[in-house]
Formats: C-alpha cells, sequence, structure tokens
C-alpha cells in the first residue's frame, strides 16, 4: 500500500512541477519554501529538557486561524509548539499569530522528506488541523512509535465520495491516527464508513467557533478607515469570494447604489493569485471609482468598490460591515460548498450566502434557524440586502442572533485537548 501511494504521490509531483516552476519564477519565496519542503528545516531545533514537543501542521490560512486557540493553549500547558503551514499565505499568518514560536514549511510527504523533518524536529505527536491528511508523514511516525491525531476534522460530501471510492486504501490511513476529533456526528459517521477505528473517533466541535473576537469600537472603526484612506460610510463586505460570483454581488451594489448613495463595497478574495483578475473584474463595472488596499491612491477617498487585496484583515473589516457576503456560494468559476460564516457572524454581523454551501450544512443550517443568516440566489441578492439595508433594526437583530449561535457552541478547543491529552507526553 505504500509503495503504490509512494508512485502516485511522485507522479502527481511530476505532473505538477511545471507549474510549480512557473511559480517560482516570479517569486523566490516560493522557491525557498519548496527546498524546506523537499530537504527539512535548515537547523535543528533542539528539545528543551522536560518539555514534550507537540507539531502542529496547519495546511493554509484558514486552518491557521481555526488553530489559534489550541496552539496557545498547548503552548501555555508547558508543551514545546512547533508549527508548520504548507502555503505562503498559510506561513505568513502562523509567523504573524504565533511570532515566538518556530514556524517551518510542512515537509513533502516523500519518504525521504517526512523523515528527514522527523529526525530534526524530534516531535512526541503530531496534529493535523482539519482536513489535511498525509499517508507518507503518518506511517513515518507510526514507524518510530509517535503518536499521532486529526482534529476539527470535517468531510465535505465531495470528499467523502471521493474517500469511499478507495476505501480499501483510505481505512488504512485513517487507523494511522491514535486519536480523530471531529465537528459533528455526521463528520463521525463518515469517518467510521472509511475504516476509521470508532472508539478513536469523537465529536469534539468545530475550533472556529472559539477564535478569539475583538470588538470593534467607534475610535477603531475611525482608526481603521483612516489607516486604509478609504471614506465613511454603510459597507457591505464580500469575504473568500470567487471569480464569477464577484460580478452577481456586483451587479447587486449597482442596483442599490441609487437608493443608498453613501454605501460602500469592500471585495475580498480567497485566491490571492486572482486579485489582478478580479480587480478586472471590478473595473468593468466601476472604473473610475476602485480602489485597492495594496495601493493606495489620493481618489480613494471617492471610491465605491474596493479591493482588499491583502492578507489577514478581512477580520477586522467583517467588524466593520453593515452586512457580511460569504462567497463560493453563488454561480461562479468554481464547484461550490461555501466558506467560514462564523467569523462574521461572531462579530455580530448579519450573514448573507448563496445557496450552494454544503460544505458547511451543519453551521449554515443551525446559524439559518438561530436567525442569523439568510441563503439567498443571485435573483434575491439585492431584494436581501434592500431589506436589511432599509431596516437596521432587523439587520441589528440578525446579526445579535448570529453572535449568540456562535457563542452557545464554544468550547471545542478545551474538548479537543482532553481528547488528545493522552497523546502527549507529561512533562
Amino acid at each position: 500500500m505504500r509503495t503504490l501511494y509512494t508512485v502516485v504521490y511522485a507522479a502527481a509531483f511530476c505532473l505538477a512541477s511545471p507549474y510549480w516552476l512557473i511559480r517560482g519564477l516570479f517569486s523566490r519565496a516560493y522557491l525557498k519554501n519548496l527546498r524546506s519542503r523537499f530537504i527539512g528545516p535548515g537547523r535543528i531545533l533542539p528539545k528543551r529538557s522536560g518539555r514534550p514537543r507537540v507539531w502542529v501542521w496547519a495546511m493554509s490560512l484558514g486552518e491557521v486561524l481555526s488553530a489559534r486557540e489550541l496552539v496557545r493553549e498547548l503552548a501555555g500547558s508547558g508543551a514545546d509548539v512547533i508549527v508548520t503551514a504548507t502555503t505562503l499565505a498559510g506561513l505568513a499568518m502562523a509567523r504573524a499569530v504565533w511570532p515566538k514560536l518556530p514556524v517551518l514549511p510542512s515537509p513533502l510527504d516523500f519518504s525521504l522528506s517526512t523523515r528527514r523533518f522527523i529526525a530534526l524536529v524530534e516531535p512526541d505527536a503530531l496534529i493535523l488541523v482539519e482536513t489535511d491528511i498525509w499517508p507518507g508523514v503518518l506511517w513515518a511516525m507510526k514507524r518510530r512509535g509517535l503518536a499521532t491525531a486529526l482534529v476539527s476534522a470535517r468531510l465535505s460530501p465531495r470528499s467523502f465520495k471521493n474517500y469511499r471510492r478507495i476505501r480499501f486504501f483510505w481505512g488504512r490511513v485513517l487507523r494511522l491516527f491514535d486519536r480523530v476529533a471531529v465537528q459533528t456526528e455526521e463528520d463521525r459517521a463518515k469517518f467510521v464508513v472509511l475504516g476509521a477505528e470508532p472508539s478513536h473517533v469523537a465529536v469534539t466541535g468545530n475550533l472556529k467557533f472559539d477564535q478569539p473576537v475583538d470588538v470593534l469600537q467607534a475610535a477603531d472603526r475611525r482608526g481603521l478607515l483612516d489607516e486604509s484612506g478609504w471614506p465613511d460610510g454603510r459597507w457591505l463586505v464580500a469575504g473568500s469570494t470567487h471569480l464569477g460570483e464577484e460580478t452577481v454581488i456586483l451587479r447587486a451594489f449597482q442596483d442599490l447604489l441609487p437608493k443608498y448613495p453613501d454605501l460602500k463595497l469592500l471585495v475580498a478574495p480567497r485566491d490571492r493569485h486572482k486579485f489582478a483578475l478580479t480587480y478586472r473584474e471590478i473595473l468593468e463595472f466601476f472604473p473610475h471609482e476602485t480602489a485597492r488596499r495594496s495601493a493606495p491612491a489620493p481618489t480613494d477617498a471617492q471610491a465605491k468598490v474596493f479591493l482588499l487585496d491583502t492578507l489577514g484583515e478581512l477580520e477586522r473589516w467583517y467588524a466593520l460591515a453593515e452586512t457580511a457576503l460569504i462567497g463560493k456560494s453563488w454561480p461562479g468559476a468554481h464547484e461550490g460548498g461555501g466558506h467560514n460564516p462564523l467569523e462574521a457572524a461572531v462579530r455580530g454581523r448579519p450573514v448573507l450566502s448563496g445557496p450552494r454551501v454544503h460544505n458547511f450544512k451543519w453551521i449554515y443550517q443551525g446559524l439559518t434557524e438561530a436567525g442569523g443568516a439568510l441563503l439567498v440566489d443571485r435573483n434575491g441578492l439585492t431584494d436581501a440586502l434592500d431589506r436589511l439595508l432599509a431596516d437596521p433594526a432587523t439587520a441589528d437583530e440578525m446579526g445579535r442572533k448570529g453572535r449568540e449561535f456562535v457563542e452557545t457552541h464554544r468550547g471545542a478547543v478545551s474538548a479537543t485537548l482532553k481528547f488528545v491529552a493522552p497523546l502527549v507526553p507529561q512533562r
């Protein structure tokens, strides 16, 4: 089984290598990251006497944000925590969130890469966050008798369907985990069906519910606008958008402007590599009233649409929003499935999404039933926004209900730590 996986992984790597090389031509940081993922960190990280070392693997920016409180609690309990991330965005965010912790690129899943990384880092346990399952590193950890866990785990309908096709393989891989902490009972059933040991799987909740919240005061709002050079007004914040559905949002905004002339729209694309394409799309609607966060200009104060083409700032803008629109849920150049609405809901913002939110089915079901979110198709988006803008009291009530929904589901960090505690050696 390991040989088969190695051959398939190597073939996939070779097929993707032209793309990576082209990326490397435009980004020296990308090539440096790729080199570290091949051969491991350039220095040995000595273990501190008497302290267990926990390796937390958070693939990208979203997983890093999910793991914030988990890592903080682990480090506070006396563990020596090493964080790895795979993407450049994830690495940048991890270094910003945990400036005092070692943050390294995750190794590639080749046997040589994983063995070298483990030998240099010397972890006592590995914790993978959400849907990051790498058979090569799991085999390497097991060969050394080291503990492994998957936390805040979930399986989208599409992933479950694909995994089930080769259940004979994934069943063996999932049994390598000593603990699998899942988000919901539905996720637990999926993992057990795929072959995970039932006694090793427990529902501990979604780590995203436990994210820290900064309440935006009036002075903070003014400071955020002064810092960006952008005008005050009534802001709609469209977060984690994808190409194509941004057109749906821009058309709705264009329809609303005559009625609400002080209205502003912030568009925050999910994929940073699509920033330029999104900017060109916005210019088709507002050629002279568009601003970019990365390129301040004197005309920004007169702009109507604003592109957030930087990383790690979306949460701050959700706190300023009248209404939050969550992407990957309206028709566009993507398969749909939605993105996490909790960052907006926890800040008391009413949430609007399209109907294609199956990747976050449980969260959206609970949030809509609580009255904190609405699912509307592209034809109903303008009317839904109009109702909320015309009735601020209803919008505030919707935001309050969303925040209460999040507050009632906190506790995933403590439940997860309790579940994985037996895997971490006591100092």
